[in-house]
């Protein structure tokens, strides 16, 4: 087992220690022809003196931006490793981000190359040069198509060739020395759910403190594997991905979204960092397979599942478990647990979640089954994780407390303020914007609403901008509301509307092929989806899981009415960010009629 390298100074600091500590351990294990290989430290130090040479040769210097727009991949991250070592600073882009959005961030970041990862996105970056009229090389990853005209392409594979010239691996030496704490590391722009993107300045300081926390308090190790699937370009990837250098773990890749299941069986990973959309997915497969399961199964599950809950909660609050309790844990975990985790690989000893609120329940049911989330929450501008759950310090509907030196105070109106070596420099030629999110005496205003208990745990309660205030005065949080709808096994989404409004209404999607097996198997005839979603049965299927959540709330924030809607929402169709944050804006445009007829 390698050490983890806690006191790096930067990025390019504790890289160099990895290589010499980690040479010849597996870095990287990426599928290939049906199986997964791996890459070593040294093999992958070979790629970075590729990449900086070319920089030399292109006059690329520290300082000056690239971008990355591609899916999370082993060549993202080498690319990303190779700038923060030669002090270039990664601008990344999401590989879903429009020709609109990508014209404005190469226009406002003025990059001098792009690591573009396929066809898609080299022809998205051709549109753009049109736009922008400043074209410049373009390193991809795959293409089909090499030879685009008026396109300067390179593949990755030639451009990460290195010569073997000493005096290129002392040139990076040289550079990687001379960079300080306060060097910019990445611009990493906001998902924008409301106006333009803003660009978080973050620093080498920023990036070391995030990980120095981290490691300090979730133990992690040579030893530990990871399975990654969220994009780099979000700050929770990203800052999985370069934990691999501090940590020093094994970086696994997710083939796509949709293997995420089988690569868990291949990769066996002990730790898992997604975010609450990836659970609640796991959540919704294990109720459709136990609806459809005889009843002394189901019988024999939710009898394990309330078990699990009881210890799950003694847990938390760190209460010693009787033995008789205990005793019949040991019969639930051999009937129903293990099974669920070995269905994530077997291995796992914990799982993060963040970027997003998950629902208490939800997190309570994967504790139950021995499978430890712990929740964290952050922002781009906090370099990611601010506060979190600890492994032996927990507690269910909270996002833990704080991390590293981070100290967190509530101003008067709620919101939650935050300073210390974590938080964000800057934003990016934006002075105006810069002094806007910081008080007078320097705390930066995250615009989420929350509180924390005498024990410090933080809770967040909502968005400060998505506060619902009703005609009757109300201030309603509508993540709780929509998080506690998504616990059903059907409900794929929901988004809780009432502003100005006497009560509250719900926008909400279903999960199409569930919703139709149900159906088929219930008896239930229907030629189109649409026409599934208006049948009086279905309807009072999800108005039961309302009335259910009802009881759970306050009056005034009951919901009332309810849609359902014929698609899900999606980033593709764009009520989503990249980071699979609800566009409230989007899906008001999009669906304004039955918005507007929850109310008539």
């Amino acid at each position: 087992m390698s050490k983890a390298v806690i006191d790096g100074k930067t990025i390019a600091d504790a890289y160099f220690r990895r290589i010499e500590m980690s040479g010849d351990n597996t870095a990287h294990l990426v599928k290939s022809e049906g199986q997964y290989r791996s890459l070593t430290w040294n093999a992958l130090h070979e790629k970075v003196l590729g990449i900086f040479e070319n920089y030399q040769k292109l006059g690329i210097h520290e300082g000056e931006r690239v971008c990355i727009i591609s899916n999370t991949r082993s060549e993202w991250n080498i690319a990303d490793l190779a700038n923060l070592v030669s002090g270039v600073i990664t601008v990344p882009i999401y590989q879903s981000n429009t020709l609109e959005d990508v014209v404005y961030l190469l226009n406002h970041s003025t990059p001098k190359l792009i690591f573009a990862e396929d066809d898609s996105q080299i022809e998205k970056i051709r549109a753009a040069f049109e736009k922008t009229k400043k074209p410049m090389p373009v390193v991809y990853f795959d293409s089909k198509n090499p030879v685009q005209e008026g396109l300067q392409l390179t593949s990755f594979a030639s451009f990460a060739q290195f010569s073997g010239n000493k005096q290129v691996a002392e040139d990076l030496k040289k550079i990687a020395q001379a960079l300080s704490p306060d060097s910019m590391a990445s611009i990493v722009y906001t998902s924008g759910t409301t106006g333009k993107p803003k660009g978080v300045v973050l620093t080498h300081k920023n990036f070391c403190a995030e990980f120095r926390a981290i490691i300090e308090q979730f133990q992690l190790s040579s030893d530990d594997r990871v399975l990654s699937f969220l994009p780099n370009a979000h700050i929770l990837g990203r800052v999985e991905s370069l934990m691999t250098v501090f940590a020093g773990w094994e970086m696994a890749y997710a083939e796509n979204l949709n293997s995420i299941s089988q690569n868990l069986g291949e990769v066996r990973p002990t730790l898992l960092i997604s975010v609450p959309r990836i659970y609640e997915k796991v959540f919704a497969k294990i109720q459709a397979d136990i609806a459809s399961a005889p009843p002394l199964k189901q019988k024999i599950f939710h009898w394990s599942v309330k078990v699990g809950r009881q210890v799950a909660r003694m847990r938390s609050e760190q209460f010693p478990i009787p033995v008789s309790l205990l005793a019949k844990y040991q019969i639930a975990d051999r009937l129903v647990f293990s099974k669920v985790r070995a269905k994530m690989g077997g291995r796992i000893r914990m799982t993060v979640s963040g970027g997003a609120p998950l629902a208490a329940e939800l997190c309570e049911f994967f504790h139950a089954c021995g499978v430890k989330i712990l929740e964290g929450y952050g922002l781009t501008e906090t370099s990611a994780a601010v506060a979190a759950n600890f492994p032996g310090d927990y507690r269910f509907g909270t996002v833990g407390k704080p991390l590293g030196d981070s100290e967190f105070k509530i101003a008067p109106d709620g919101e939650i303020l935050i300073r210390g070596s974590i938080v964000f420099k800057e934003y990016y030629r934006d002075p105006e914007a810069t002094r806007a999110a910081f008080t007078s005496d320097g705390w930066f205003a995250t615009g989420d609403i929350g509180e924390i208990s005498e024990r410090g745990f933080v809770k967040i309660t909502d968005r400060k901008k998505e506060i619902i205030v009703t005609s009757a005065g109300k201030n309603i949080a509508p993540q709780k509301i929509e998080n506690l709808l998504k616990t059903h096994r059907f409900i794929s989404q929901a988004m809780v509307c009432g502003d100005k409004q006497k009560y509250l209404g719900a926008l909400i999607t279903v999960n199409q092929d569930d919703l139709s097996s149900w159906a088929k198997l219930s008896g239930i005839s229907f030629e189109t989806f649409e026409e599934l979603i208006k049948k009086e049965t279905v309807i009072k299927l999800i108005g039961e899981k309302v009335k259910a959540v009802n009881e759970q709330l306050a009056s005034f924030e009951t919901i009332k009415t309810f849609r359902i809607l014929p698609k899900d929402f999606t980033t593709e169709t764009g009520e989503l960010t990249p980071s699979l944050k609800l566009k409230r804006k989007v899906v008001l445009d999009k669906y304004k009629d039955l918005a507007e007829d929850l109310f008539r």
